[in-house]
């Protein structure tokens, strides 16, 4: 998902133990059982928070219509970011590797039809990228257990 949080940028490299059988002859290892997210600080342009928030929400209705949630916005009232944005890798840590990652190719789709096409999708995306003032984006889990 090329997501904003949301915009196109490289994610942090992030090793992933196999958990197939090691080619020395090891057992077959097993992945922690946690669930991964690609977090998202976010301080917006000055007096732009409100035209970020309603392009959060085009955003969100893509998700509903895609039966897809677990994202987690904070509204921050301290610290220097003014938004923490949490989004579910929803196929783990291994989606990272993917040439092409068929969710987000799914959650474009959906964006560009609910919006008007892939032109206005593509406006949509642009405008929202020049709310942003800086962002640091991170991976992070959650442990299962």
């Amino acid at each position: 998902m090329k997501k904003l949080m949301f915009a196109a940028a490289a994610a942090l490299c992030v090793p992933a133990m196999p958990s197939t059988a090691l080619a020395d002859g090891h057992e077959a290892m097993e992945l922690a059982k946690v669930d991964w997210y690609r977090v998202n600080l976010i301080k917006w342009e000055q007096g732009k928070t409100g035209r970020a928030h309603e392009i959060i929400d085009l955003f969100q209705k893509v998700d509903e219509a895609l039966g897809r949630d677990g994202t987690m916005h904070f509204h921050m009232g301290t610290g220097e970011w003014d938004s923490i944005v949490a989004m579910p890798m929803r196929n783990g840590i291994a989606a990272m590797g993917w040439a092409n990652n068929p969710d987000g190719d799914a959650w474009d789709a959906e964006f560009a039809k609910q919006n008007g096409g892939e032109e206005k999708a593509k406006a949509i995306w642009d405008e929202f990228n020049s709310l942003i003032a800086r962002q640091q984006r991170h991976i992070g889990h959650i442990d299962q257990d």
